[in-house]
């Protein structure tokens, strides 16, 4: 699967509710064969907004305060699923967990 047919799918929660979109997927860097890194995916980032983080759900990463308060505002319905959690098996991802149990993204303030 190409990261192209997953990013902006709709996705619902286990109790069929329309929690957003695939908005970014992340990876991690692991040694493959021949020393060479390969990028495995670990999970998904769902929203309803189509504004990027600009780096404010970094810890590391610090700008004005109003900035990042609205970003934060922006994410707010935002969260991190795990990719064993995703069933890609339909038009709409679906996710094995209800949206309660979903922990919120996190940003810098």
């Amino acid at each position: 699967m190409r990261a192209g047919e997953l990013i902006g799918r709709p996705v619902r929660d286990s109790t069929g509710r329309a929690i957003g979109a695939i908005r970014e997927i992340r990876t991690a860097a692991t040694p493959g064969t021949g020393g060479v890194y390969e990028l495995v995916v670990r999970g998904v980032v769902v929203g309803r907004t189509r504004v990027r983080f600009f780096g404010f759900q970094r810890h590391d990463q610090r700008g004005p305060a109003p900035l990042a308060g609205f970003v934060r505002w922006l994410h707010r319905h935002s969260r991190y699923v795990e990719w064993a959690d995703l069933d890609l098996s339909g038009p709409d991802v679906r996710v094995r967990r209800p949206f309660a149990e979903l922990a919120p993204l996190t940003t810098s303030a």
